[in-house]
């Protein structure tokens, strides 16, 4: 019998309001030339909008929900745009195998998958539309932002801070949910759903470990979200903060991380031990691959500005 529920980090949109239908032409913004509609805004955060209060006591909140939907949609119409005029695509049969593989993610055939996503108001082409939209974004910033080379003196410098700062290290699991901050409202919202999910299985006895391995989107997934032993400044300031303020054995709630590579993380915690501090030839290499995937993050980020700064955009909401 199909789950009422999947774990898969993409939309969960729901049917148009009926009521909608009256101004389904209206125009929210135009985006180089392209117009964004009202109805494909309201579409997008329908849940939310659904459980906003009637009246002026809603209002307000009605209008933030729409603003930040209509932002999302302008971010992605721009990246599309860019994709496509570098041309940057995603072929049908690199879609075909992305579907099926989430599809299997959920532990279901093609007919359950379909089954499923229909019980929850979705069509296959709306999986298919929100996986294209994410590998564009993952492609077009591949393409625009260059890792740039660290210096020895950067190395150093890092060194130096990493042993003033480590009196102890920890070993933790992480589990990462991906939700980028391109991503539309409701695939942060389906994250969002599923870092819930991963957490609540948690706490009710599952092991962190099985648990990684069913549901986490990281690079450890298979080895159980095993992150091995690390000090202070080796991992995102996030995850590091959560770390360190745990005993072993406990498990932080949610974290969320944003950026092109953002989501939803949990840390828990196995050991934590004293340690002598590693000579600096043992560790530069970790140390500037460490700093090469920041600086990465950093111009990811700026890209992304400067593409909403050069942009022609009229918004209307």
């Amino acid at each position: 019998m199909v789950r009422p529920m999947l774990r898969f980090s993409l939309v969960l949109t729901l049917l148009p309001l009926a009521a909608l239908a009256e101004i389904k032409d209206r125009i929210a913004a135009v985006v180089n030339g392209l117009p964004i509609t009202l109805s494909e805004v309201e579409e997008r955060v329908a849940p939310e909008l659904a459980r906003v209060p009637s009246g002026p006591a809603g209002a307000a909140q009605r209008k933030d929900i729409l603003k930040h939907a209509l932002g999302q949609l302008i971010d992605e119409q721009l990246v599309a745009s860019e994709a496509s005029a570098l041309g940057i695509d995603v072929t049908e049969d690199e879609l075909q195998r992305l579907v099926e593989q989430l599809a299997k993610e959920n532990r279901l055939d093609m007919s359950q998958f379909r089954q499923a996503l229909a019980q929850q108001g979705l069509s296959l082409e709306t999986v298919r539309e929100s996986l294209k939209r994410q590998q564009l974004t993952v492609r077009l910033l591949q393409y625009k932002v260059k890792p740039r080379r660290v210096s020895d003196e950067e190395v150093q410098a890092a060194y130096a801070t990493m042993n003033r700062n480590a009196e102890y290290e920890v070993r933790a699991r992480d589990i990462f949910i991906s939700a980028p901050d391109g991503a539309s409202a409701t695939q942060q919202s389906a994250a969002r759903a599923k870092a819930d999910a991963a957490l609540r299985r948690i706490r009710e006895g599952e092991s962190f470990a099985k648990v990684a391995r069913d549901v986490s989107d990281g690079p450890t997934a298979r080895e159980g979200g095993d992150l091995g032993y690390f000090r202070r400044g080796q991992m995102l300031p996030q995850l590091e903060q959560a770390a360190f303020a745990l005993q072993a054995g406990e498990t932080s709630g949610l974290i969320r991380v944003g950026g092109a590579r953002g989501g939803y993380h949990l840390v828990t915690v196995e050991d934590r031990r004293q340690l002598a501090a590693r000579p600096l030839p043992e560790v530069q290499e970790e140390i500037r691959n460490r700093l090469t995937a920041e600086s990465v993050m950093k111009e990811r980020e700026h890209y992304l500005s400067q593409l909403r700064k050069t942009a022609q955009v009229d918004e209307k909401l």
